[in-house]
């Protein structure tokens, strides 16, 4: 149960990152006002990260902005871009049938956009997805289930 509370408190906190509607990728590089914790780790831009977190996901479509490995926290976090939500619902069906199951899904109509967020908990027996949609970017963060 502590375990889903967290990874859900995640799945919000991405949600409202998302919503927020910023253009984290466009952000200048050095700015180091932000810099993450060293326990995390810059991935390559451009590539889906192939490392134990990923291992055995489908790979989504669009292009990776951004992706974060978090050692301490262990988990990872990757920004995609150049997706519908077509794509996205696509996406999902494909991860159950890899073997993940819905925990929740949340959709919220954001006040003065044209646009609603939707956010999807998935489950298997060894990893937990939070993932995070807004018109053309989603975050897909990754974690052990016994974490």
């Amino acid at each position: 149960m502590k375990k889903y509370i967290y990874v859900l408190a995640i799945m919000l906190t991405i949600s409202l990152a998302a919503c927020s509607k910023q253009n984290i990728s466009s952000a200048p590089a050095d700015n180091r006002s932000n810099a993450p914790s060293n326990s995390v780790t810059t991935l390559e831009e451009g590539v889906w990260p192939n490392n134990e977190y990923t291992e055995g996901l489908p790979v989504p479509p669009g292009t990776v902005a951004w992706a974060t490995l978090d050692a301490e926290q262990e988990n990872c976090s990757v920004n995609l871009t150049d997706i519908s939500e077509t794509d996205y619902n696509e996406y999902i069906e494909v991860l159950k049938q890899a073997g993940f199951s819905v925990v929740e899904n949340v959709a919220e109509e954001i006040k003065g956009e044209d646009y609603v967020s939707i956010g999807t908990l998935m489950s298997s027996e060894e990893k937990w997805l939070s993932i995070s949609y807004i018109p053309d970017s989603f975050i897909i963060y990754i974690s052990f289930e016994n974490n």
